[in-house]
């Protein structure tokens, strides 16, 4: 990920109040057996959502790019089928049958997802839908921000421009009928900031108005802070929010806390701090539920003292993963509640996303063994926890691994493209077949479905690891749902 400079634009900030009580155990959770979304197409960085207006769910993911991984990408199988599939986009399918089941879009028989004229770009997917239905992807070169959107339920994309701006890690937020919001590390601000900047699409995007709104600048509190995470629209009150990292000295470490920042597309972002904890993953993540409840998930890169480790980095000490929850819409916080804390292992890489009022799920990895996951090697696993009466003082917190196996046996690499040319060396350790995140969403039942790459398949010929991870699509099949009150079942 790109290291941030100085920054401008003063803004201001609120406190953090409220402490909640202890949480409770909820209700037991369980999950179906995954499934592949595909054996050959690289899934790193993925996405589901579910289209209630055609009944479609769909899966986008990471092209493989620059996730490779170099001890499988010349085996037969590996190198033959990414040079074979590759396309410049980013990977999308959908399935009619609740994940059952998934198929590739292909435009025309070309292999092309979709119409490379409107969409190219192999890497940061993020999907989203508008008012009218119509659902919004996003893909990458490095430098473009590719926009495209479906009206069908993803299964064709009639609408897109290969420009909307240029930059790095797009995030979209969809709003009225053809309206768009699009977040981006713009590449003119990398010499005076993060650059962060809103982006604004009204023709389905087609095409995005050339001046957008800024979203990071100088922080009150001392310091400075950038917009960086998923980005979310609340048609209730017309405003976009979207997690925030803090830096103490102008350095573009970002070490100095987490919070969101709040504001109207044309006006002024306000942010706000809530917790002092440095993250291990590259952004927090958010939720807002239908009665505009702000919930802020984060894990914490707690370390311990001594020299550096064989990653170069300070020693890994138990961290956590924390929530935080706002009635006001970001103006103030509740205190941190930890949700997880493992003793003997690192749980990283949060995602949140809420259903009725107060009902959330929260996923995250966690390894096997206390590592520096960077570039050591360790069983990483997928867990879940279900956070019923999350918007009061006494939520009940239910954590589950969701599946007995891991995702990966391997390293996580979080030095952003360089982990791919450290991969080939071969004295080297680094892995980022998994991308930096994995996502989780609410299925057509109301109940949890998560999209993760799977890194731990081998060819079959000579047992080579794969040079991509692949997509896999979990369900859940027991607990009470996150929507509605019928069981998963």
């Amino acid at each position: 990920m790109r290291r941030f400079s100085a920054v401008l634009a003063a803004m201001a900030a609120a406190a953090v109040v409220c402490v909640p009580a202890a949480a409770a155990a909820g209700p037991k959770v369980g999950f179906a057996p995954p499934v592949f979304v595909s054996n050959t197409l690289a899934g790193g960085e993925p996405l589901v959502m579910y289209d209630p207006h055609r009944g479609t769910l769909v899966y986008t993911s990471h092209e493989g790019t620059t996730h490779l991984y170099g001890p499988g990408f010349f085996s037969p199988v590996g190198i033959v089928d990414f040079l074979a599939n590759y396309r410049n986009q980013v990977n999308i399918w959908t399935s009619t049958n609740d994940g059952a089941s998934w198929k590739l879009d292909d435009l025309a028989g070309s292999g092309f997802n979709t119409d490379p004229s409107k969409s190219t770009g192999f890497s940061d997917p993020d999907l989203t839908m508008d008012a009218g239905g119509r659902i919004y992807d996003t893909g990458i070169d490095l430098a473009n921000d590719a926009l495209f959107s479906s009206i069908d339920g993803g299964r064709t994309w009639d609408k897109g421009t290969i420009q909307c701006h240029d930059g790095d890690r797009p995030w979209l937020a969809g709003a009225g009928p053809n309206q768009v919001f699009m977040a981006t590390d713009t590449e003119e601000g990398s010499l005076n900031g993060s650059g962060h900047t809103i982006f604004e699409s009204i023709d389905g995007g087609n095409t995005c108005l050339p001046t957008g709104t800024e979203d990071f600048g100088p922080y009150a509190g001392g310091g400075s802070y950038t917009g960086f995470g998923k980005l979310y629209y609340d048609p209730r009150n017309g405003k976009l929010v979207e997690p925030a990292l803090f830096d103490s000295n102008g350095d573009g470490a970002y070490d100095n806390g987490v919070g969101v920042s709040v504001g109207r597309f044309g006006g002024r972002f306000t942010p706000t701090k809530v917790s002092g904890d440095t993250v291990f993953a590259h952004w927090p993540a958010i939720a807002i539920d239908r009665n505009d409840t702000i919930y802020l998930v984060w894990d914490t890169a707690a370390t311990s003292g001594g020299a550096n480790d064989a990653c170069g980095n300070p020693p890994p000490a138990p961290n956590a993963i924390k929530l935080a929850v706002s009635h006001d819409f970001g103006k103030t916080f509740s205190a941190p509640v930890t949700i997880a804390a493992p003793q003997s292992a690192r749980a990283f890489w949060p995602w949140v996303v809420a259903g009725d009022p107060g009902k959330l799920s929260i996923v995250w990895y966690q390894t096997d063994r206390l590592v520096d996951v960077d570039c050591q090697k360790s069983n990483v696993f997928v867990y879940d926890a279900q956070v019923f009466g999350a918007d009061g003082s006494h939520p009940s917190i239910t954590v589950a691994k969701v599946m007995q196996r891991p995702v990966s046996e391997n390293s996580v690499c979080q030095g952003g493209t360089t982990c791919v040319a450290e991969s080939f060396d071969p004295n080297g350790s680094k892995d980022r077949r998994l991308g930096d995140f994995f996502t989780n969403g609410i299925d057509p039942r109301g109940c949890l479905m998560i999209a993760t790459g799977d890194a731990t398949q081998t060819d079959p010929v000579t047992g080579a690891p794969l040079p991509v991870s692949l997509p896999l699509f979990i369900r859940q099949d027991a607990g009470p749902p996150l929507v509605g009150t019928k069981p998963c079942g």
